[in-house]
Formats: structure tokens, sequence, C-alpha cells
């Protein structure tokens, strides 16, 4: 059997009314209320009427010159004006935004890549237009999406996919190139789909997966290779190419940082592969949230090198 949920005792009652008896009860003077709402003595006499009527008690009564409030009007009166001023609080057209005066934590979960390519640039610009924000990042795994519908997280940043239920958009495509240790002897000789095919490579890939777009690309010229280590950073994978004969394939701007930071030779692998396409994420709740729309905006700008 279906319980049937209590009717509120709301239901049917015009909200100016609880507005009108807000200011009647503040003021205990009709005229003084009709002024504080813009209308008539008249009109807010007949207001009155009906207040008494839904309420069942006279709420002001006459003492010598003035009104006094009944005691169910006493009892009234306190949360009520607390009620309508939230209310009233609640309806308000939102302020304009000044990121310089909010203080919060905005929750990101991004795949490796994406730390490695936005996160320090966010950070210094949070510190110079929003000091107030705290940025929590974790890595994106299988429970990042969900996070996101859970309300554990305000944004997600992952390669681009299909995600039922939450907006995305792209915000950066990206060339992939290939990385050597310096003075690797494969470089001696021009690079073919072949040659490159017969290395040992190296993996990124956050959810242990053996396989990636380089893979796409080498069977459709019907080859394979060998991935002899996946781990799931980019720090890892560069160390590990910069001490060994292994070869990593990665967004170009991870090969150039590879070899700032390693002094790794980046060559162009003879092969076509699919750009990278970055993507963001979040839930419909956050659509509107002016903040969390800012974020966004200066997120897109960063990836996209503005």
């Amino acid at each position: 059997m279906l319980l049937s949920m209590p009717a509120s005792p709301l239901l049917g009652i015009d909200a100016n009314l609880l507005v009108a008896l807000e200011a009647l009860l503040a003021e205990a003077h009709v005229g003084r209320a009709a002024k504080r709402m813009a209308i008539s003595a008249s009109a807010m006499s007949h207001t009155l009427a009906r207040l008494r009527d839904l309420i069942g008690d006279p709420l002001l009564v006459r003492s010598g010159q003035r009104m006094s409030l009944t005691p169910r009007a006493r009892e009234l009166a306190k949360p009520l004006q607390d009620g309508v001023a939230l209310l009233a609080h609640a309806l308000a057209r939102p302020v304009a935004l000044d990121p310089a005066t909010e203080r919060r934590t905005i929750r990101i979960a991004a795949v490796d890549y994406a730390q490695s390519l936005l996160i320090p640039e966010l950070t210094g610009l949070l510190a110079r237009e929003a000091p107030g924000l705290d940025l929590v990042v974790t890595p994106f795994g299988e429970t990042g999406m969900r996070g996101l519908v859970a309300g554990d997280l305000d944004l997600a940043l992952a390669m681009h996919r299909q995600a039922s239920g939450l907006r995305s958009r792209v915000i950066h495509e990206e060339p992939f190139a290939s990385c050597v240790r310096r003075g690797h002897p494969v470089l001696r000789e021009r690079m073919t789909a072949k040659r490159f095919a017969a290395m040992h490579h190296v993996l990124i890939s956050p959810r242990g997966r053996v396989s990636g777009a380089v893979d796409d690309a080498l069977r459709a010229r019907k080859l394979e290779r060998r991935v002899v280590a996946v781990v799931n950073t980019f720090l890892a994978a560069a160390l590990i190419i910069a001490r060994s004969d292994l070869v990593l394939t990665c967004a170009a701007r991870s090969a150039a940082q590879a070899k700032q930071w390693f002094g790794v030779q980046v060559f162009a692998p003879p092969l076509t592969i699919a750009p990278a396409k970055l993507g963001m994420y979040w839930h419909e709740r956050h659509q509107s949230d002016a903040l969390l729309g800012w974020v966004r905006e200066r997120i897109a700008a960063l990836a996209s090198g503005r």
C-alpha cells in the first residue's frame, strides 16, 4: 500500500499574503505596513481581514491609540521574518561574479596528461585572479564520471569520450610525438612504420590497458608492436625512456616537456595517428554555477594556449 505524504500547509496560499503578514507583524501598524508594501491602507486592511480568516486569529488588536500583536502573532513574527528573508535571498538575482572575493574549494579529477598540461598554470592563474579558491586535484580513474554524478567532483578532465548524463566539451586537440633517449641508435637511419613497430614501447595508461591510438594506427598498416611497460603517469614513462632503449609516443607537448627535463630526442611517428582530444566534463547541476563556469572558461583558455 502506498503511503501518501501529508499536504503542505502552504498549498493554496498566496505568497504575497505571507509577505504582507510579515510587514504587518513587523510594523504593528496597517498604514506603515501598506507603505512598506506599496499599496493603499484600505487594500492592506482587506489583506489583514484575509489573514485573520486564514490563520484563525485576530493577529493585530487595538490597544489604546495603537495596535498590538496577539500571542499567536508574536509567535509567528520571528520565524516568518526569517522565512521571508530566506525566500527573498533564494529568489534574488545573482550579483555579478567577482572571483577575487570567492572562498571555495574546487575539486577536479584529471588524467595525468591534463594534470601536467593544465594544473600548474591553473594554480598560478587562481593565485592571481581568485586567491580564495582552493584546488583539490585527484587522479581520474574508473570512478571519475561517477564522482561528477554523485556530487563529489566539480569537474573532470579526461580524454574525450561519450558520457551519458553529463555535459562536456573538447578543450584541446594535440598531435602525437615519439621520444627516445639521447643518442638512441634507432635514429641513425630513416624511421619507417616497420622499424617503429619493431621497437619496444612504453605506454601511458591510467587504466592499465595495453593498447591505444598507436596500436590502432599500426593495425591499419597490418603491423603490431610490443608494449613492454605500462605506467599510469607521464613522469614514470619519461624516466623509463631516458634510461633505456624504449620508445614513448605521447602528446606533443608532453614530449617537449620530456625533452626539456631529460634531454630526450623527439621525432614524428611514421604513422597517421588521430590527434588526442582532451575533454572537460561537468554535471548539469553545475551548468548555471557562475564560479564554476568561470573556472571552466579559464581551463579551456589555458588548454588552447590563450
